[in-house]
């Protein structure tokens, strides 16, 4: 696979269209990437997100059509092929309990919190529900295991996998929902579900394209249709 490279998360008027893509600055095999879509991105919580985007539908759909189209296939998959909610900085809190913490909106929460039932405030992008406690909370990775598999993490090696699977270098590649969407949404992409909330259908492709343009994973033709559908309404 292609490392993903590193963003630095700078004040949107840096990141409007026509600026230089900061990504291309450094590298590191575990950071993020950027598409450089020239849309305006910051980890603020938007009003149902826990990022704020303004697309460029033009870059957008000029992102999506770089990206490899390929079959895809479910040959071989299982999910503890991605060892996942691992705690991979040491801070004693595994990735699952770090995206609740980082994505409170009470503010109310620490790394004290972890390994516990949590009380907070999480607003759920897909279906824009609030929810204060935790146990009603899916960790959902934004680009499925099953789809990232699908898409080429299956010639990955584990440690890649396992990179993937706990990235919290961005606040889109893993994202706090209710647990009613998350299996609402299960493995499918874009062609075969959006979220239930229209007004992030722009952010879900968006953030959608992103991982995929970050972690070099192939569409299939009737994902890369959809995501064009959608692209051009925004």
């Amino acid at each position: 696979m292609r490392a993903p490279r590193l963003v630095l998360l700078l004040p949107l008027t840096l990141l409007a269209a026509g600026c230089q893509d900061v990504a291309d600055l450094v590298e590191d095999p575990t950071g993020p990437g950027g598409t450089g879509t020239g849309s305006q991105v910051s980890e603020e919580f938007s009003d149902t997100a826990p990022f704020t985007v303004t697309v460029d539908p033009a870059a957008l759909t000029a992102a999506i059509q770089a990206l490899t189209v390929a079959e895809e296939t479910d040959d071989g998959y299982d999910r503890s092929l991605f060892p996942h909610w691992r705690d991979e900085d040491g801070n004693g809190c595994d990735a699952r309990d770090d995206v609740l913490v980082a994505q409170d909106r009470s503010g109310n929460l620490t790394e004290a919190d972890c390994d516990a039932g949590m009380t907070g405030e999480w607003v759920s992008m897909y279906d824009a529900e609030t929810v204060t406690d935790s146990s009603e909370i899916d960790i959902d990775h934004f680009v499925p295991l099953k789809e990232a598999w699908g898409s080429g993490a299956a010639d990955w090696t584990t440690e890649d996998r396992q990179a993937y699977a706990n990235f919290q270098g961005n606040a889109w590649h893993l994202i706090a929902v209710t647990a009613s969407s998350n299996r609402s949404k299960s493995d499918q992409d874009p062609a075969e579900w959006m979220p239930v909330d229209e007004t992030v259908w722009c952010a879900y492709v968006w953030a959608w394209v992103e991982v995929k343009t970050e972690w070099d994973l192939a569409v299939d033709e009737a994902e890369q249709g959809a995501l064009l559908d959608y692209a051009a309404a925004c």
